[in-house]
């Protein structure tokens, strides 16, 4: 069963309609953030190291330009959208999400931007509330852009270290590298609160 589900996915990836879906499902992501655009990234790198195919150049490039077009869309509906957002439930996940963006948006909405772009429910949420409270689209483009760039460079590398170091072992190098985007993922978070917690203590702000 286990090589037979790989076989699958080493065949699909093979054909070159993959890099299109890839970059549907990743806008796909942005506009509904259910669809795990991370793990099908983790895995195409993993495959890409271990069996040779995607090509991973390709899948970063499809997963650009499905991050920007996905984000850009949500954020032209951001007005339309908040009326959602307001109605989540706060002990939700995505409702712990508002909390974190609209916390950091006061303390640099560029860097929140780029980091939420690594954290599924945020980076909805944050395109969404910026958008109603009229951020200027020119500086969301920027700085999403950047987020986005360096997130499927991310997203694809750690997948390919996985399939790379396990590559005679298709499936714990599936395994590994999904593992491996994940913690990516919480690092990055962890990262960036501790240095806004630093720069606010450097200040002298409080960062309640």
């Amino acid at each position: 069963m286990i090589d037979s589900l790989i076989g699958f996915l080493e065949n699909l990836m093979q054909m070159p309609i993959f890099y299109p879906l890839v970059s549907l499902l990743i806008i796909a992501d942005a506009l509904a953030p259910v669809v795990p655009s991370e793990t099908v990234l983790n895995l195409a790198g993993a495959f890409s190291a271990s069996r040779g195919v995607p090509h991973v150049g390709w899948v970063i490039a499809a997963a650009i330009i499905g991050g920007i077009i996905g984000d850009n869309i949500c954020f032209r509906l951001g007005k339309r959208l908040i009326t959602v957002v307001d109605r989540l439930d706060p002990n939700s996940k995505a409702g712990q999400s508002i909390a974190w963006v609209k916390r950091n948006m006061n303390r640099g909405a560029g860097a929140t931007i780029i980091v939420a772009r690594f954290l599924p429910w945020a980076r909805w949420v944050a395109t969404i509330v910026l958008s109603s409270v009229g951020y200027s689209w020119v500086a969301f483009i920027i700085y999403d852009t950047i987020g986005v760039v360096v997130w499927a460079f991310l997203s694809v590398g750690v997948g390919y270290l996985g399939g790379a170091l396990f590559a005679d072992y298709p499936l714990l190098a599936m395994i590994v590298g999904v593992a491996l985007g994940s913690l990516v993922g919480l690092l990055i978070q962890k990262l960036q609160a501790w240095l806004f917690d630093w720069n606010d203590v450097r200040r002298g702000v409080s960062a309640a």
